[in-house]
């Protein structure tokens, strides 16, 4: 009897053993960090030719309709990428130059311990080769540093890492986060005519540095946002007909805003001005007013789409 309860002692201490040596295993191979590849697979990216005689920018194709594309492919020359841990606490950034890294459109590598992270990613255009990537700051908050804002497109994608195997992450962008507006004039363009400012919120404060928040798309202020094209810088002779668009971040999911189009001569002085209110703006959609910007008296009015087309139009 005290030889089977002597065995019995002996076998539940091997098996408190072996469980104890599983779990010490288990903690050590989960504290090694394992091999993770991060890759930006073709998104469905919607966006119209820009005009024909519109200065072209480094590996920015032109593209009508909706297309799956490659970022690059789509014309996006910059990438930033930072992880975040389960605390919130950054474990791991990257930023990548079209201009300057060859392997742009190569899968970013790095290693990491097993667990739950945030991938956030912001990748957009700019036609400044000196500019930088986006700055991430953490899952909320991302800056983008330019002179003129462009196409933007970012994610805050949750991963969990396997521990004892490489991991693929697939980056997931969704649609552009952005909207633009564009006028179209009808009409002819005066001869005294050289440039055409178009200002999204006029009234707002304007700024270099976009704060946004990476996870919404939606940036942190009403920033007024400025374009200004001069006929000779296109080539060209009239306005007449040309698509003249302005990018913007919204603060919310659907947006009304104030749009300023002053039509100027070689001096800069404001021949004429248009001023469009509440006008609707959603992101990764195109708002696009067309119609006599110089000879029409009548001021402009329009009727909201409910639908989520790329492009909503309204004549004035």
């Amino acid at each position: 009897m005290k030889h089977s309860f002597s065995a019995l002692l002996l076998t539940l201490l091997f098996a408190l053993i072996s469980v104890s040596c599983e779990k010490a295993n288990q903690v050590q191979n989960n504290n090694q960090a394992v091999e993770v590849t991060i890759t930006f697979p073709d998104f469905i990216f919607t966006f119209e030719d820009q005009p024909s005689n519109a200065p072209a920018s480094p590996k920015a194709p032109s593209i009508t309709g909706m297309s799956r594309v490659s970022p690059s492919e789509a014309g996006m020359n910059r990438i930033s990428l930072a992880v975040f841990n389960s605390d919130n606490t950054l474990v791991f950034s990257t930023t990548k130059n079209a201009f300057v890294d060859e392997d742009f459109s190569e899968p970013i590598s790095s290693s990491l311990l097993p667990g739950d992270y945030y991938f956030v990613a912001v990748i957009h255009k700019t036609n400044d080769a000196s500019e930088a990537a986006a700055a991430i700051a953490s899952t909320s908050q991302a800056t983008i540093t330019t002179s003129k804002l462009l196409n933007v497109f970012s994610v805050n994608q949750p991963v969990t890492i396997i521990a004892n195997q490489p991991n693929t992450v697939l980056i997931d962008l969704g649609p552009c986060i952005t909207s633009k507006f564009q006028i179209k004039t009808t009409d002819a363009t005066p001869a005294n005519v050289a440039s055409c400012e178009v200002i999204l919120n006029p009234s707002s404060s304007a700024t270099s540095a976009y704060l946004f928040n990476p996870t919404t798309g939606f940036a942190d202020n009403t920033y007024l946002y400025r374009n200004e094209f001069v006929l000779s810088d296109l080539s060209i002779s009239t306005f007449q007909n040309e698509l003249l668009g302005v990018n913007c971040l919204l603060s919310e999911a659907s947006q009304h805003i104030s749009v300023t189009v002053n039509m100027k001569d070689a001096s800069g002085n404001i021949i004429k001005s248009r001023t469009f209110s509440d006008v609707p703006m959603k992101p990764n959609r195109i708002t696009r007013a067309t119609g006599s910007f110089f000879h029409s008296a009548a001021t402009s009015s329009f009727t909201l789409s409910t639908t989520l087309d790329p492009i909503y139009e309204f004549e004035f």
